[in-house]
């Protein structure tokens, strides 16, 4: 029935951001709360990944999401800045008093608080909420003495060691991606490029030949289902390996026939002499009389 997590909308900061920064607000809030870092001053800043913030502010398009950086930075909210790799930074622009978005959103001032500089209100209404505000929880004296001292050091830089591991492990899939994605398999239609032909001539391979070896080589490549981002590539060393061998033949054939012509051998002359001293045995055997065999 619920597929995913729900994404909060407080009425108070929908009024005064509009519908679709509110929510950016409490997303950006829920990323800070779990993996930010706190500065001196108590302000949180995150960085995330292309494909983080792509699944972050998927419900928006990128004229909409510039409108809505816009007005987060001008309430004095969040500065979200996008990085030259594609990684976005995330910096709250006031102290937080809580660790969850709902604190964040809490502190935001709302419509009935604000009035105008020149109109002073003639009576004090405070504002009406389903809820009282969250308030930080005072954390509990620890007994273990390595916890006081604080967090350990992040050497990975600004943003953790974590983070940038694991950015790097997506620019790796990334390119990963991008290679598979090039590659296709061989099909019945394939031909070689013009390319393909224009390198013949160097390796002094006609044409005529090249299209004899075109229909196996399709063949025995689509039995084997193999990817390859240049199929030509593949095509010119087999029809290099057919070359050589079919020059092969030749030159054992030529030598072949100059061996029988330099020797006077002749197949005609030889079938007939086998045939008479068949003959001549055949005799012999049958003579009963000659027993000198």
């Amino acid at each position: 029935m619920i597929p995913e997590k729900p994404i909060l909308l407080y009425p108070s900061l929908a009024r005064r951001l509009g519908v679709n920064a509110a929510l950016l607000l409490y997303l950006c809030s829920e990323q800070l709360a779990h993996q930010g870092l706190q500065d001196q001053t108590g302000a949180r800043s995150a960085v995330l990944s292309p494909t983080q913030w792509k699944s972050l502010t998927e419900l928006w398009s990128e004229a909409e999401l510039t409108e809505m950086i816009a007005v987060l930075s001008q309430q004095q909210c969040l500065q979200i800045l996008r990085q030259a790799a594609g990684t976005v930074h995330i910096t709250e622009l006031m102290a937080s008093t809580g660790s969850h978005p709902e604190s964040t959103a809490a502190n935001l001032p709302t419509v009935e608080n604000i009035s105008a500089p020149d109109e002073r209100p003639m009576t004090t209404r405070l504002p009406v909420v389903d809820a009282p505000p969250a308030y930080p929880r005072r954390p509990l004296p620890s007994r273990n003495p390595i916890r006081d001292r604080g967090p350990a050091p992040a050497f990975g830089g600004s943003t953790g060691w974590n983070n940038r591991q694991k950015d790097e492990l997506q620019q790796i899939f990334d390119r990963h991606e991008e290679r598979n994605q090039q590659l296709h398999v061989m099909h019945m239609g394939w031909v070689p490029s013009e390319l393909f032909y224009s390198m013949l001539p160097r390796h002094q391979i006609p044409r005529e030949f090249v299209d004899t070896c075109l229909d196996e080589f399709i063949l025995y490549y689509i039995d084997k289902e193999r990817k390859e981002s240049n199929w030509d590539q593949k095509f010119l060393a087999w029809v290099k390996r057919e070359w050589v061998q079919k020059q092969t033949r030749d030159a054992k054939a030529q030598r072949h026939e100059q061996q029988r012509h330099t020797s006077g051998i002749n197949d005609e002359n030889t079938r007939r002499d086998t045939r008479e001293n068949r003959k001549r045995v055949t005799a012999a055997i049958m003579d009963i009389k000659d027993t000198d065999w």
